[in-house]
């Protein structure tokens, strides 16, 4: 018993290490990304990566809104 609820607990310490929020979105020329950001990354930063990216890409730099 004792082994199983190490073993949860370890696992539940792991996930947590590893979270992640995941973004998909569509750049201006048409592609499709996936993108992954630390949980602690705000919307606002999250936003300001994915129109760097775009720009760097496409060479447009549009205003991008996130809906949680």
């Amino acid at each position: 018993m004792k082994k199983k609820i190490l073993f949860c607990a370890m696992m539940g310490i792991s996930v947590m290490a590893f979270a992640r929020v995941q973004a998909v979105w569509i750049s201006t020329c048409g592609v499709k990304h996936y993108t992954s950001f630390s949980d602690t990354t705000t919307y606002s930063q999250m936003a300001d990566i994915i129109e760097a990216i775009n720009y760097i890409e496409c060479g447009t730099k549009p205003h991008v809104t996130i809906n949680p």
